[in-house]
């Protein structure tokens, strides 16, 4: 039971601490609204579920037998952040703005999946809380399905709340579109740093 405990608390803070996935749903919300948000929160959702297939198969044999490749894919990870990064930058003095043109459902799944936060969830926190014995398909299946919940019902009340007050953002879009390009930027080049 602790170790379930501690599995939700670790969920909950993933959910709520800044990323790509949290930074993107802001941004969409206050570019569109929750219901222009959901495809790209449910696409965030599904790519959760495609990292766990991916950790709990090849990506974990990856990880823990060679250290370069795992630093390879971080970085391509931190590369599409960045690149996430300068289209928000570009299009940030567009009339349609980059959450109508870039974040859609497939783009949450590609959020989800090449977000650095999302590899070291599954290649380090993961496992520990997964058996390694005869139930780790029935560990591996409700812990993911936890997540995946608990990540949906956080992002949603996040795009919820700003929907209310995105009548006041949206005064200064251009200024929130550049900030979220260059916060994107700096996520990716932190992941090249660290």
């Amino acid at each position: 039971m602790e170790n379930q405990l501690a599995f939700l608390a670790i969920c909950l803070a993933s959910a709520l601490s800044p990323g790509p996935g949290g930074l993107a749903v802001v941004s969409s919300s206050i570019n569109q609204s929750l219901r222009g948000t959901l495809p790209m929160i449910f696409g965030i959702a599904v790519g959760l579920m495609f990292a766990s297939l991916l950790a709990n198969t090849w990506l974990l044999a990856v990880i823990h037998s060679s250290k370069q490749a795992f630093q390879i894919m971080t970085w391509l990870c931190c590369a599409y952040i960045a690149y996430l990064g300068c289209k928000a930058l570009y299009y940030a003095n567009s009339e349609m703005t980059i959450a109508a043109k870039g974040y859609s459902f497939k783009n949450g799944v590609l959020i989800s999946l090449l977000n650095p936060k999302t590899l070291v969830f599954f290649g380090a926190l993961f496992p520990m809380f997964v058996p390694s014995n005869e139930r780790f398909l029935t560990y591996a299946i409700l812990l993911t399905t936890e997540l995946v919940v608990i990540t949906l019902i956080i992002h949603v009340l996040i795009s919820s709340a700003i929907d209310k007050v995105s009548h006041l953002l949206k005064h200064h879009i251009v200024l929130i579109n550049r900030i979220t390009g260059l916060l994107f930027i700096g996520l990716g080049i932190a992941g090249f740093i660290v």
